[in-house]
């Protein structure tokens, strides 16, 4: 029979899918955890589940599933190193979570202690000389003494609810300074209008060249280079992009033959047409430009919380 101490209630069966997505509620940070095998062959993987143990002495963790194929490898390593993944740095975490792949083919790779293998890139990096290992459940449980660390001033990469991320700066005191140009240092609505100044400058310069004005740009846009569309959508998507009394605007573009209508239908003219397709190339290499200067995950972000912003509006 038994024996269940009072005060204890039995435990319930856990669902492990439902436990792991839990768990998806904790932000993490992405690593990669590299060493040698045996045979100095050099092994790396990604992991989520790194800590901190000890300060003094410094001690971190990390686990690695018993039937992962480095298990042993990682078993018998003396030494091992933890990258703390830069934000820029997804698609190598990508590339050390699959597996049958050269994952180091291609990166720059410097040798540390007993050879294992350091990445470069990483927001912080930390060589360890194994201390401990522990059996948990379905992990073991590796713990190391940091012998020598370093730290970059990049942003990390964090894991949250199955998707990647990245760390936002707390500015609310910031924001709260009585001083106006302090202020719109942080004011979203003044960050916005700097970043579309930045990107639309030479979108801009090149419609003013061709004697269009900032209104009738925002008609043409909205108009397209479809199929012809109402003369009340028309309106609407104008007054969307902030173009006011959009009736007035499409009179005087009809009067200088770069829209056409039928039956309440409004379409651009060829020439306007033309004239559009000269100025989205004009956008395609601003934007071009602007990928340059992120990395995808960021673009994929920005974009993301841009229409979060669009939709709240």
């Amino acid at each position: 029979m038994t024996d269940v101490s009072p005060g204890l209630a039995q435990p319930q069966r856990i669902d492990p899918r439902a436990f792991r997505d839990a768990l998806g509620a904790f932000v993490t940070g992405v690593t990669i955890v590299t060493t040698c095998d045996s045979e100095g062959r050099q092994v790396g993987l990604t992991a989520n589940s790194f800590n901190s143990v000890s300060l003094d002495p410094p001690l971190i963790l990390w686990s690695l599933a018993l039937n992962s194929p480095s298990l042993n490898a990682f078993r018998e390593a003396k030494w091992w190193a933890v990258h703390i993944l830069s934000l820029d740095q997804e698609e190598m975490s990508a590339r050390f979570a699959r597996r049958g792949i050269d994952k180091f083919d291609g990166l720059a790779v410097s040798k540390g202690p007993g050879g294992i293998p350091l990445l470069d890139g990483a927001a912080a990096r930390f060589v360890c000389r194994t201390a401990f290992e522990y059996e948990g459940g379905d992990h073991a449980i590796f713990v190391g003494e940091v012998c020598e660390f370093d730290q970059s001033q990049v942003a990390p990469l964090v894991y949250h609810q199955g998707r990647y991320g990245r760390v936002l700066p707390d500015i609310g005191a910031a924001s709260a300074s009585n001083d106006p140009a302090g202020f719109a240092q942080h004011f979203i609505g003044h960050l916005l209008g700097r970043a579309h100044f930045e990107v639309f400058y030479d979108v801009k310069q090149e419609y003013l060249a061709r004697g269009l004005s900032a209104a009738e740009y925002g008609v043409l846009m909205g108009l397209g280079l479809g199929e012809a569309v109402p003369m009340e959508e028309t309106c609407a998507r104008a007054s969307l992009g902030g173009v006011d009394a959009p009736e007035k605007v499409i009179g005087a573009l009809a009067a200088r033959g770069l829209i056409e209508g039928d039956n309440g239908l409004l379409c651009l003219t060829d020439s306007a047409a033309r004239l559009m397709v000269e100025l989205i190339a004009v956008a395609q290499a601003s934007q071009i430009r602007l990928e340059e200067r992120l990395s995808a995950s960021e673009l994929g972000l920005l974009r993301n919380l841009l229409w979060r912003i669009i939709e709240v509006g």
